[in-house]
């Protein structure tokens, strides 16, 4: 898929709808700043915190953090590539892009390597196919729990969607074993 408007590019199969649906309208918002303002309101944060919005877009996020934190963004269309940035933060949130997976996990590790404290993600249900138990391993290796599912409900979406929480604490929400495969 190509779209002059866009430094990155989402390529997919031919039958998938997110490619078809970012092809007819490139200035789509996958989270509305209703959203995107319920969302923040369940992080608690600090006085000084650095909060890092992965991907701008229109600003649903990063336009709604408080004002006692330092905010950062990223966005690929103005030649932020949140990939090749290295600004050290207490959280980072934001709905990433998810597809495809490994795009998603490369903002996952990211993410691992630049947060100190918390990280939170808008994917859909089916993004969470993406920790599998070796990236389980992966992230308990460098210390990051998933601590945390919310779901979202937004008839655009069908309602499958889920704001995850991941911090430093391992509350023992995700199980899983490197057992025997069934």
């Amino acid at each position: 898929m190509s779209n002059d408007n866009h430094i990155w590019n989402y390529e997919s199969n031919e039958n998938d709808a997110l490619a078809k649906q970012v092809e007819k309208d490139a200035d789509i918002c996958f989270t509305t700043f209703e959203m995107a303002k319920h969302l923040i309101g369940r992080i608690t944060f600090k006085d000084g915190d650095r909060v890092m919005n992965t991907s701008f877009g229109k600003g649903a996020f990063y336009n709604q953090l408080p004002n006692n934190t330092k905010n950062y963004y990223c966005e690929i269309n103005e030649g932020k590539d949140y990939l090749e940035q290295d600004q050290m933060v207490d959280i980072t949130l934001d709905n990433p892009p998810f597809v495809p997976r490994k795009l998603f996990w490369s903002f996952m590790q990211k993410a691992m390597d630049t947060t100190t404290r918390e990280i939170y993600w808008l994917i859909n249900i089916g993004a969470l196919n993406v920790f599998t138990p070796k990236r389980l391993n992966e992230m308990k290796d460098k210390n990051w729990f998933i601590n945390g599912l919310y779901i979202v409900a937004d008839k655009r979406w069908y309602g499958r969607y889920v704001w995850v929480k991941i911090t430093k604490e391992n509350n023992g929400l995700i199980e899983w074993k490197n057992g025997k495969p069934f």
